[in-house]
């Protein structure tokens, strides 16, 4: 019986446009100069993140480098929730960014300015992105009239019977929720037999109102490990390529709980835990060029093909019940691998350049998020042909726009200063869909989902160079809001209440780089 609930378990567990949508939003991260002006390098080059941004960055340097970044996260998050707010923080170090460049020159000398001068070579690790997040929402006691005990008897519905819920192993089933089994073990719903079906209802009584909170702790990254070719034509034309591995590693702990109003009906509560880590690979390919048309001038445009990751989840949920009986019901754990398609993406740029004095320099970023797709691991997207339709509505393609300057306030310091906005990855109008229960889907028991609208990046930084020596420091903001639903209540009589989320992030880059 082990085994075929093993078996069960790699077949059953599945990703949903929600999932897709936390691997496709972006996020601004490097080295200190590069973050100080707010990312916004695509025709600038020279920088060790600017390369992972428009490869022909590179070929800007006219000597090699290598170069180290640390980072030190300070998040804080606050949730409204049905008159109640919630608040956490988070402090976490990190490294940004480790990159050695080499220049091998072609002609040397100031005189030699025609024909191909540079080639140079790059070895990156830069992290894209960190999944660090602690989140607490609670609300006011009572002040909710639905339950999640009311979406589950709705979710199990009338074609699951009592005696399914009461079979010798019921995880087994291809069709059972394993959140019905849950609920049920926990005597948190009942259903009742009627003509050949089951109607299913909450046991909390018709008055009994709950109190709900929800507990979120999210830890990981999307890394990057590059190389690089870059030249230089003539100091006029700049080109590049890139051949980029990408890893991700994600896990999520949540606990959703609810108190049950004591005098309205039986009291006591409930808390669903759910456990969730994602890790794999993914390839993709960057080219990209920077023309200089004029002395003060330079035009970035880079392309990034999309990346196909290799991924595999492995999951897990249980339940502790206080309600007519206490205790505590425990899922099997299970696994699976599936591919994930994530969007190409479009950089045009631009940097006025004024020799000695400073930098002005502009950015717009586009990916197609609505052409995410998910695949089997087989690498057929038929099998996910409902979530990749949907891809389409809950998804929206991201443009970001950046600014960033730099003042030399002498020959050896400059300051930094920038700005950026991305826009939503989501479609407000949209909801997470009742996922059909059918093999790929029951074993999902987390049905919590947000919804975020667009991202501001605020900037500062400063650096000094001197010799064969750099030190950068910045400060970055990133400020963002979701709205957070508990669980899909549009077809349930008792509507839930969403919450609204900010997260500030808060942080502090160090970067040493060293010029030989």
């Amino acid at each position: 019986m082990a085994m075929a609930v093993l078996f069960n378990c790699t077949l059953i567990m599945a990703q949903t446009e929600f999932d897709a949508l936390r691997y496709v939003q972006p996020d601004i991260n490097g080295t200190a100069r590069y973050m100080g002006m707010a990312g916004a390098f695509g025709a600038l080059g020279s920088d060790a993140s600017a390369i992972k941004d428009n490869p022909a960055g590179l070929g800007i340097y006219r000597h090699s480098e290598v170069v180290a970044t640390a980072n030190l996260l300070m998040q804080s998050t606050t949730a409204e929730w049905n008159m109640a707010t919630g608040k956490d923080k988070l402090f976490k170090p990190g490294l940004n960014n480790f990159s050695a460049i080499y220049t091998l020159l072609l002609k040397k000398g100031e005189e030699e300015t025609k024909g191909f001068l540079n080639a140079n070579f790059s070895l990156s690790y830069n992290r894209l992105k960190n999944f660090n997040r602690s989140l607490n929402i609670k609300s006011e006691i009572g002040s909710s009239k639905s339950s999640i005990t009311d979406y589950i008897a709705d979710y199990t519905g009338g074609d699951i019977s009592n005696t399914d819920l009461t079979s010798n192993d019921p995880y087994t089933s291809a069709t059972i929720p394993w959140i019905s089994i849950l609920a049920y073990d926990g005597g948190l719903i009942s259903g009742y037999d009627n003509n050949g079906t089951t109607s299913w209802s909450s046991n909390l009584g018709n008055s009994e109102t709950v109190t709900p909170s929800y507990n979120l702790t999210e830890k990981g990254f999307i890394d990057e490990y590059s190389i690089g070719f870059a030249g230089n034509y003539s100091n006029f034309v700049y080109f590049g390529a890139g051949v980029n591995i990408k890893s991700i590693n994600y896990a999520a702990y949540s606990k959703y709980s609810e108190i049950f109003a004591i005098g309205a009906g039986e009291g006591g509560g409930m808390d669903l835990m759910d456990t969730i880590s994602t890790k794999g690979t993914g390839l993709n390919f960057n080219i990209g060029a920077i023309v200089r048309p004029l002395k003060f001038l330079q035009v970035g445009l880079s392309f990034q093909t999309p990346s196909v990751f290799k991924l595999e989840n492995n999951y897990n949920s249980g339940l502790n019940y206080n309600f007519t009986e206490q205790g505590s019901v425990q899922t099997p754990g299970g696994m699976n691998s599936y591919q994930l398609k994530s969007p190409m993406q479009l950089n045009a740029s631009a940097a006025f350049i004024l020799e000695n004095k400073g930098i002005l320099s502009l950015e717009y970023n586009y990916r197609n998020s609505t052409a995410t797709q998910l695949k089997d691991e087989n690498g057929v997207s038929d099998s996910y042909g409902d979530e990749n339709l949907r891809m389409k509505d809950v998804l929206k393609d991201i443009q970001t726009i950046k600014v960033g300057v730099e003042y030399n306030l002498s020959e050896n310091f400059a300051i930094r200063a920038g700005y950026a906005i991305s826009s939503t990855a989501n479609n407000p109008d949209s909801i997470k869909t009742e996922p059909a229960k059918i093999s790929r889907y029951n074993m999902r028991t987390d049905t919590e989902y947000f919804f975020q609208k667009s991202t501001n990046y605020i900037t500062a930084g400063f650096g000094y160079h001197k010799a064969k020596w750099v030190v950068d420091f910045a400060y970055m903001n990133k400020s963002t809001e979701q709205t957070y639903f508990p669980y899909n209540s549009n077809t349930l009589a008792l509507k839930a209440e969403s919450a609204k989320v900010i997260i500030n992030n808060n942080n502090l880059v160090l970067t040493f780089g060293y010029k030989f």
